[in-house]
Parts: structure tokens; C-alpha cells; sequence
């Protein structure tokens, strides 16, 4: 088992210097860039990133994006050193970076954010049929929800910090879906503005929308520091939400190896920045999420250290840098 443990450390140091090798060595740059399942909108945001990247620098930067598993697969090639950037949220991220929760044995110091790309509401809903209309009314309800996702794995970590236990029905976003119409499950929870499977579901079912208080997400941040943090949802996004509503915010972003040069991140943002009224066009999270702005969403919703070629890129637009996201290396 040791020589085992030994040969697949050894596959991983190898490849990680081939993967890492030409950002010194060659003329042109390339970027191993992590996204998620194809399946996603995820994986369409990032592919339109890359695009604008490969466009804006033709012959100097070749992105290649890379489906994986998501948030935490990223993370995981990142301390490998298999990817340069990814796609993650901040929360996850802040978690890898200082070494905590599910990441307690898998530290990774080397993690610098580039920017936080949108943030979305966190719906929970729950069937109007059920009487249930607080957040804490969901203990003891039958709740769908799917443990491989991060996204849903953060929603059930706020209602433990606030004591509140559903009756956890595991499966698919599809069979989830299904699930709901069913009344076999009475409760969900799902980011994004405008869920296609929260959308489908209020058609067919009356929903009742649960918001939560700045005292659950006090809670929530006492047992998981940074993790909490609030946004308003605003009306008539589904059929029977008449009226905005606070509930917790759910924020993606892209982060990337401290060793990436600066230049490169730099340039990588200057073409994103450039063509950001473009993107919000075609993407609704992009558009609802605050993204045609993130300079002023990454002050605001990151906790992990910027990457050098970020700083530089903030500060010609004129922005200031919190000292909590001056890396190590800058101070």
C-alpha cells in the first residue's frame, strides 16, 4: 500500500511540473482552466470567459477549459497543482485556503482570487399545502436535497448552525424535481436567479419562499466563519413570489496558483472586464448577479487574498484593496 501511496505521489509531482512548466518556458501561455459538469450554466460561463481570453490575446494566451466535477474537484486539482485557475466560491475557497472543515488535512496556501463573478439568492422553498412558512418550520419536513453539490451542502449547513433538521430525502436535481411535483418531498432549496427547476416545480405546485434573518446568518458564521452572508431576492423571479425577500446569498468566483504570473491575470481580467456587458446579455445569473460590476462584488463577498495580478488590475481602476485580501507575498 506504501509503494502505492509513493508511485501515485510521484505521478502527480510529474505531472504537475509538465502542467506548470510552459508559464516560464514558452512563448505562448497555457492555462489548464477548471469549470464543472457541461451540463451546467457554469460550464457556459466559463467557456465565455476563455473565450473572451483567447480572443483578446491570440498567440499569447491559450485557455483550455476543463470539465469537472465542480467546486471542490477544482480546489482539489488546485493543490495538485493540475489546474492554474477554477471555478469555486469564495466560501469553499476561504475553507481550502486556511486548512478548515472538509478541507482541514488538505491546506492550500498557494490559492489567490482573481474575482467573485456573481452572487444569487438561495431559495428554499416548501409546499404551500404544508402550512410551512419560516425557515424553522422545515424541521421534521421531508426535504429534498443533493449531497454531491456544494451549492446544497451550504444550505444544510446554515439550517444546522440554526438547529433546524429537515427530514433529508437524497437524489438528482431532476429526481428531486420530480420528487416535489410528487409530494413525496415537501421542501427544496436551490442558488440562482431564476432556477429552471424552481421554476418548472412553482408552476405545477404553490410554493411558499422562506427568508431568513441576520440572526441565522450571525449563527451560521459562529460555526463557519465567512460562510454567511445575506442578499435580497427580488419579486416575481417564480410564479407566486409577489415580493422581495432576504434570504442567503450564493457566490461563485475564480480563483487561481499564486505562481500564475501577474501579467497573465492581469491580462486575463482586462479581457474580461472588457467584453462583461457582452456576457451579461446571454446569462442570467450573470446579469441578475451583480457580475457587469465585480470589482465592487469581490471587495465585498471575498475572504481569500487576491493574486498579485489582480491587485494590479483593481488599483488602475481605481480601486482600494482591504488589507485581509493582500497576499502574503505583497506585504
Amino acid at each position: 500500500m506504501k509503494k502505492k501511496v509513493i508511485f501515485f505521489s510521484l505521478i502527480f509531482v510529474v505531472l504537475a511540473s509538465i502542467i506548470f512548466l510552459p508559464l516560464g518556458q514558452a512563448k505562448e501561455v497555457r492555462l489548464k482552466w477548471g469549470s464543472t459538469s457541461v451540463r451546467s450554466v457554469g460550464y457556459a460561463i466559463e467557456v465565455l470567459f476563455a473565450k473572451a481570453v483567447n480572443q483578446a490575446y491570440p498567440g499569447q494566451i491559450s485557455v483550455t477549459v476543463v470539465e469537472t466535477g465542480g467546486v471542490i474537484e477544482n480546489l482539489n486539482r488546485l493543490r495538485l497543482r493540475l489546474l492554474h485557475v477554477g471555478q469555486s466560491n469564495p466560501i469553499s475557497a476561504y475553507a481550502a485556503y486556511n486548512g478548515i472543515l472538509d478541507f482541514k488535512d488538505q491546506k492550500n496556501p498557494n490559492i489567490r482570487m482573481l474575482f467573485v463573478t456573481y452572487t444569487a439568492p438561495f431559495t428554499f422553498v416548501v409546499g404551500r399545502d404544508t402550512g410551512v412558512n419560516t425557515i424553522e418550520g422545515l424541521s421534521g419536513v421531508k426535504m429534498a436535497s443533493n449531497p454531491l453539490t456544494s451549492s446544497e451542502r451550504l444550505g444544510r449547513m446554515l439550517l444546522e448552525a440554526n438547529g433546524i433538521k429537515p427530514d433529508y430525502k437524497w437524489g438528482g436535481t431532476a429526481s428531486n424535481l420530480e420528487a416535489m411535483k410528487a409530494k413525496t418531498v415537501d421542501a427544496w432549496a436551490r442558488p440562482g436567479f431564476q432556477d429552471g427547476g424552481i421554476a418548472e416545480l412553482a408552476f405545477t405546485r404553490p410554493l411558499n419562499f422562506l427568508s431568513i434573518t441576520e440572526e441565522h446568518l450571525q449563527k451560521y458564521n459562529e460555526k463557519y466563519p465567512a460562510h454567511g452572508k445575506g442578499i435580497l431576492s427580488p419579486a416575481g423571479q417564480y410564479k407566486g413570489q409577489d415580493s422581495p425577500y432576504y434570504t442567503l446569498a450564493f457566490t461563485q468566483s475564480l480563483m487561481g496558483d499564486k505562481d500564475v504570473p501577474a501579467d497573465i491575470v492581469f491580462k486575463i481580467l482586462k479581457a474580461i472586464w472588457d467584453k462583461r456587458m457582452e456576457m451579461v446579455k446571454v446569462d442570467s445569473s450573470l446579469r441578475g448577479g451583480g457580475f457587469a460590476d465585480f470589482p465592487k462584488l469581490t471587495m465585498e463577498y471575498c475572504d481569500v487574498p487576491l493574486h498579485p495580478g489582480a491587485i494590479k488590475f483593481y488599483r488602475e481602476l481605481g480601486g482600494k484593496i482591504p488589507d485581509k485580501l493582500i497576499p502574503p507575498e505583497m506585504k
